[in-house]
């Protein structure tokens, strides 16, 4: 099959799970290529980029910022896709129904890389992705057309409505929900339920193979480890006071807690830790490659995910995949990943009293750790191992064009 993925980012730290899709497809011998808004600074970072020669295969939707060039580069534009694809090239300037998507000239800037060439499936990464792919469907650009909703375009919808999504209702072939939290949203936002299927994005489980010592588990200090963004709705703020709150309750408890990502509220949570005499204790590392991810979770013991709102977590799955416990939040679909006293904890959002506690019951109880570790690794084989949610995709797309 010839497959576009069509993302916001690419490469993207942040997010593994859309390069092990591309990657199992080209294993299974697809061709695929890639459209981006915005090209990964850090796109060396991943071993994946450079095995696979993936920026061969990336094209850069780049629409002018500057009117005037915009409009003057748009001329030339217009003349050489008018000979392309005649059809294609006066519907993508259509204002009347595509408004000033039309008017701008971003719809011509941004469809104008397909008017070449046509795809077997067009797989859109996050609904507002969609939303383009919905217009290449409408201008007869492709065939049949996948969208996959992951966290923030779901809270898009909650907070502005669904019907900013309505186009992919009746345009979409597949939509993609990675969780049941997203499939009952979507279904709620208009989505009809014959097109709706759960799939959800998962990890290189061979990756993440790492043996936990009897002298990791029972070491001091304890390591503590959070992977995510810096922004709100991850809730860093509420594992900062938490840990606070333990070395108040417990100074004879030793521990280190590292931060890896980055985000906006960087100087926020530096100004906390500052504030809260953490600094001895809790270190923001910034971003990091996934392979120094992997080495920062096999030298943990708990992986801690406070958030506010998720999806469908992938650090939670690494964390497990390694071995390690994860302390978390009851938001999202999170419980499909974290067993409730099984393989982790789960408590509620904002409640650093809760992760107060059950980090503590985590830290005194070391065998329990190791056992959830277990499980939770087992868990997520079973569930989330890329190579069998790879061979489904496959399956997707081809029970779509067999349709």
């Amino acid at each position: 099959m010839n497959i576009a993925f069509i993302v916001d980012e690419f490469p993207s730290i942040s997010q593994t799970f859309v390069m092990n899709q591309i990657t199992g497809l080209l294993d299974r011998g697809h061709d695929v290529d890639i459209y981006t808004h915005a090209i990964g600074a850090n796109h060396t970072r991943h071993p994946d980029v450079q095995s696979y020669r993936l920026m061969d295969r990336t094209y850069h939707l780049n629409c002018p910022k500057n009117r005037t060039d915009r409009a003057i580069r748009g001329v030339g534009l217009t003349i050489s896709q008018f000979k392309k694809n005649r059809r294609a090239a006066l519907g993508s300037l259509n204002v009347v129904r595509y408004g000033r998507t039309a008017s701008s000239l971003t719809l011509l800037y941004k469809t104008a890389p397909f008017f070449f060439r046509e795809y077997d499936i067009i797989h859109c990464h996050f609904g507002h992705n969609g939303r383009l792919g919905a217009m290449l469907k409408e201008l007869r650009l492709q065939k049949k057309l996948v969208v996959t909703f992951h966290g923030c375009d779901i809270r898009k919808g909650i907070s502005e409505g669904g019907a900013i999504y309505r186009e992919l209702w009746n345009q979409a072939d597949c939509l993609i929900a990675i969780s049941d939290y997203n499939r009952e949203y979507l279904l709620r936002f208009g989505g009809d339920p014959k097109k709706i299927v759960c799939h959800p994005v998962g990890i290189d489980c061979k990756r993440f193979q790492c043996r936990r010592s009897p002298a990791r588990v029972c070491s001091s200090p304890v390591r503590l480890l959070s992977v995510a963004r810096l922004v709100t709705e991850k809730g860093l703020e509420f594992s900062l006071r938490a840990v606070h709150g333990l070395k108040q309750e417990r100074p004879d408890i030793s521990l280190q807690y590292d931060i890896i990502g980055e985000g906006s509220l960087r100087s926020t949570l530096q100004r906390l830790i500052d504030e809260l005499d953490l600094g001895d204790s809790v270190h923001l590392l910034g971003a990091k490659s996934q392979d120094e991810v992997i080495a920062a979770l096999c030298s943990s013991d708990i992986l801690v995910a406070p958030s506010l709102a998720e999806a469908l977590p992938v650090s939670l799955m690494e964390a497990h995949a390694v071995g390690l416990p994860v302390l978390g939040t009851d938001v999202g679909s999170v419980n499909q990943i974290v067993q409730q006293e099984v393989s982790g904890f789960l408590v509620p959002p904002g409640d650093a009293g809760a992760l107060c506690r059950r980090l503590a019951e985590l830290i005194d109880d070391p065998q329990k750790r190791a056992e959830m570790g277990r499980r939770g690794r087992r868990h997520v084989e079973q569930n989330y191992d890329i190579e069998r949610l790879n061979d489904r995709l496959v399956d997707i797309y081809q029970h779509l064009l067999a349709a």
